[in-house]
């Protein structure tokens, strides 16, 4: 039996407390070794699988103290942070680089031409939406040369795959995946949905503007207004961020302080997390955009489909091509709080409608965004870039049409281009 292959994911920070769904696709692998290559290592519980090698930790004396204050001033890593990574890449037979960001991709071009191995980006979000227009668009053409140079491009939803193409992204080099979630850990069979305690609304992420939490305590508040008769709730916020301190504020403003919990943030690792998505009724994800700033799909709402829990959510980005309206939960136009807090109305006072949708999400995501199936048709991505740096016109393909579906044909079709040396 042949050794499997050695893919390194790449990013500049391993790993922030809100990039677990980063480590689930590095674990989760079956077919092919992982190690981590990065610049810093953050603080936080260590991968048990790959090795993880961070430049900072490597590099020592004026070196180490070059390359802190080059990332620190500029945001650019050292030549010598940049070789001292590739030679643990060629130590440990890297034959694939996965980036994960394009930001991140752009930041360790010099790593993949000084290998000169093939290489996948996943794109998530900020780093298609807002990070282009930064500077007055310097974010856009910071990452122009990865059109060239990276052999595919991951999207997390058609939408984004347009966003990429709008920045000038080859077209026949994106593909729609989605990295999927452990529907096994969260899932709840058996949910009651018929309970007649107060029911708790619950929203997990980081607290801030684009998470729209503010919106889901106006509709609520608004609801109330109109339809004193609707049954008692509770509202859970799981997550931090700058938006905590005006939400506490808003909760003060409206006499609700039994009524609304903040719990911080809750680390993914921990069985508490998992708890809160099975006490609760109804999850709550209302995401904007805001400044151009999006989501991909948010990972919390496919763990949240998994738990069986009906969900209110917004048409934004990729959202909508994870979750129908009326049959996986309820979505609403984005800043609309009136449809909002009818859409909570609607669920606090219908538990077969609660039932339908719940069991409907549940459903729903195990069939399309299971990590397993999902890191599967990852490995078949990295199959076919490989392949098509040994044998450009016999190389499988695949067809981005749908999320989460990679259908493999034998003619040449549009996805994977030849790998071109540096």
């Amino acid at each position: 039996m042949s050794e499997p292959r050695t893919v390194a994911h790449v990013m500049r920070t391993y790993l922030a407390p809100t990039e677990t769904f980063i480590a689930n696709q590095v674990e989760s692998l079956h077919d092919s070794r992982p190690v981590v290559l990065c610049y810093r290592r953050a603080d936080g519980p260590s991968n048990g699988i790959a090795p993880v090698y961070a430049a900072d930790h490597l590099l020592h004396g004026g070196a180490r103290s070059m390359g802190r204050l080059c990332y620190l001033l500029a945001r650019r890593p050292t030549p010598a942070a940049l070789n001292t990574l590739a030679r643990r890449a060629r130590a440990e037979s890297v034959q694939l680089l996965h980036f994960h960001y394009l930001v991140d991709a752009r930041f360790f071009l010099g790593l993949k031409r000084r290998l000169g191995v093939p290489a996948v980006v996943s794109a998530y979000g900020y780093d298609v939406s807002s990070f282009p227009r930064m500077l007055g668009g310097y974010g856009r053409r910071y990452l122009q040369p990865l059109w060239s140079e990276v052999d595919l491009f991951i999207a997390m939803s058609q939408d984004m795959k347009a966003d990429l193409i709008a920045l000038g992204c080859p077209e026949d080099r994106i593909v729609v995946h989605f990295y999927g979630v452990p529907t096994d850990r969260f899932a709840f069979p058996e949910r009651s949905y018929e309970r007649t305690e107060p029911l708790r609304i619950f929203a997990c992420g980081s607290l801030e503007k684009k998470k729209a939490q503010h919106h889901i305590l106006l509709a609520l508040r608004r609801m109330e207004s109109v339809s004193p008769s609707v049954p008692p709730f509770r509202v859970v916020f799981a997550g931090d961020g700058p938006m905590r301190h005006e939400l506490q504020a808003m909760v003060r403003d409206f006499g609700w302080e039994e009524r609304v919990k903040f719990l911080g943030h809750v680390p993914y690792e921990h069985s508490s997390l998992v708890d809160q998505y099975r006490k609760a009724d109804i999850f709550a994800l209302p995401s904007i955009t805001v400044q151009g700033d999006k989501e991909g799909i948010p990972t919390v709402l496919a763990e949240a489909m998994a738990a069986g829990l009906p969900c209110v959510t917004t048409f934004h980005a990729g959202i909508p091509e994870l979750l129908e309206s009326s049959k996986h939960g309820l979505l609403v136009r984005e800043g609309d709080v009136d449809d909002l807090a009818a859409a909570f109305g609607r669920l606090l006072r219908d538990p077969a409608l609660r039932r339908l949708l719940g069991t409907n999400a549940a459903r729903q995501v195990g069939h399309t965004a299971r990590l397993e199936l999902c890191t599967a048709e990852l490995e078949r991505l990295y199959t076919s870039v490989l392949q098509s740096t040994r044998a450009p016109l016999e190389r499988a393909s695949f067809d981005g049409a749908d999320i989460n579906t990679v259908r493999y044909r034998t003619e040449p079709v549009p996805g994977v281009k030849p790998h071109r040396q540096p």
